[in-house]
């Protein structure tokens, strides 16, 4: 049986309709955003009990952050890859996360996005605390670039933008969309089948389904891999330009410190399981003179 191609009318002649530059995001209205409140926090959580008296300094309340994490413990076997780690994004933010490869910097995010769960710990969106397992619709504030792991590749590109659009619910916010794609130089590529795509590209796709539904919350695991130089430019500055007008809150994990540092407006290093500023790097260096690959990254950060 022929498979029969969804309505894809919003996306047409985006060239035509909105030509080659990206509009100016406008902020959403309430009505727009209802649906990215996130669910009331459910009584008698079993994990709460997991969490830990501790709360960072800066951090006295969750409800001061779009995103706040506190205490997130996660291991695998005997090693430990997250210890007691807490984080919280403001509104405008843009966390540049990095580290050495196997840091644990994909299982946070996979952690923040509900797709494994912490030991111990616990997740607060908008203020509310989530059970991700119990509230699923907790995602929908959340915009995820994850490796391509949400990507359905037998869809074309456009199919995919509808498919997306449909399951939030969100319309098609074409205006948006259609600036990102051109921005983005993916019109001559939304007839074609996602796995027909190089690398970049899909990368290109993922970043446009993960904002379509126009969430508070970005979490992108090496958004720049696979990328060329002038796409990583334009992948900046739309990420830049969204989190700007929408309010947003972005965490981009990175071992490419480069990519990073032009986009991010305060970056963390990510070491033996917890999160360092990068002044604190000194700190660790004298707690363990000779370490190579800790003065290695502290070369690296060392004026940002």
């Amino acid at each position: 049986m022929r498979r029969r191609r969804p309505d894809s009318r919003w996306y047409a002649d985006l060239n035509d309709q909105y030509g080659a530059e990206p509009p100016n995001y406008p902020l959403p209205s309430d009505d727009a955003t209802e649906h990215l409140s996130p669910p009331a926090r459910p009584a008698d959580p079993p994990t709460v009990t997991a969490l830990a008296p501790s709360t960072p300094a800066d951090a006295a309340t969750a409800t001061d952050w779009l995103l706040y994490a506190r205490d997130l413990t996660k291991s695998f076997g005997a090693t430990r890859v997250l210890d007691r780690l807490s984080l919280g994004l403001a509104p405008g933010t843009i966390l540049g996360l990095v580290g050495p490869n196997g840091a644990g910097k994909t299982t946070l995010l996979q952690i923040l996005s509900g797709i494994i769960p912490p030991d111990s710990g616990g997740i607060w969106i908008g203020g509310a605390w989530v059970d991700f397992d119990r509230n699923p619709e907790a995602r929908r504030g959340l915009g995820l670039m994850l490796g391509g792991r949400m990507l359905i590749e037998d869809l074309r590109a456009g199919e995919y933008f509808d498919f997306i659009a449909a399951m939030y619910g969100a319309g098609p916010h074409a205006a948006t969309v259609a600036g990102m794609v051109t921005r983005l130089r993916l019109d001559e590529h939304l007839s074609k089948p996602i796995k027909s795509l190089s690398a970049g590209t899909k990368k290109k796709v993922e970043f446009v389904a993960a904002v379509l539904h126009r969430p508070r919350v970005l979490l992108f695991d090496e958004p720049f891999e696979a990328l060329d130089p002038p796409s990583v430019r334009d992948l900046t500055e739309v990420t830049r330009a969204y989190v700007e007008a929408e309010g947003a809150a972005a965490v981009i994990s990175s071992h490419i410190v480069p990519y990073v540092r032009p986009l991010a407006t305060e970056v963390r290093l990510l070491w033996k399981g917890t999160l360092c500023q990068v002044e604190d790097v000194a700190r660790l260096l004298t707690e363990r003179p000779g370490d190579g690959e800790l003065q290695a990254w502290a070369d690296v950060l060392e004026g940002i």
